[in-house]
């Protein structure tokens, strides 16, 4: 990860209380190139704030990132259960970035496997766009965890997961 410090002013900012302040912070944010540093906090502020606006704007932040420096602290995020209850605009941003995350597919597949039917057709979009890097060994590997997860999956996600074997298909 970045080896860039945290400007408090910034972080600050991003969690102050005035919309205004917050949304021209974000802003700003969306135009410097070392932004990424900040994810940590755009996602703890995503989780917490209750204004819609602000919540929006953090998250098309997320999804204009272009900057692969970002990506350790995204799949931090879903790692982290506290965040779990926006896994899905996170994921959501994650596919609508372009980044590749074909190297943390292992994250993207746990999520489909477990997670309800909307976060798991988020991590479809993720896998479906990363696989097209990924050596053959490795779309085998995965679509071989899909296969024997099958039977486990709820009914509901059945079809997805079928789709997703069929497009692993070497």
């Amino acid at each position: 990860m970045e080896k860039r410090k945290l400007n408090s002013e910034i972080v600050k900012r991003l969690r102050s209380d005035k919309q205004n302040l917050v949304l021209t912070t974000i802003y700003q944010l969306r135009n410097k190139v070392w932004s990424a540093i900040y994810i940590p906090e755009i996602i703890d502020i995503a989780c917490k704030t209750k204004d819609d606006e602000v919540r929006r704007e953090l998250f098309l932040f997320l999804s204009d990132m272009k900057d692969a420096s970002g990506i350790p602290y995204i799949i931090e995020a879903l790692k982290d259960r506290q965040y779990r209850s926006i896994w899905n605009e996170i994921i959501s941003a994650c596919w609508q970035s372009g980044l590749n995350f074909s190297g943390y597919l292992d994250t993207f597949i746990q999520i489909f496997l477990k997670e309800d039917y909307l976060t798991s057709l988020e991590a479809f979009s993720v896998i479906e766009q990363s696989i097209h890097y990924l050596e053959d060994s490795r779309i085998e590997h995965y679509r071989n965890i899909l296969m024997s997860a099958l039977e486990e999956i709820k009914d509901e996600k059945k079809p997805l997961a079928s789709e997703l074997i069929n497009i692993m298909h070497i």
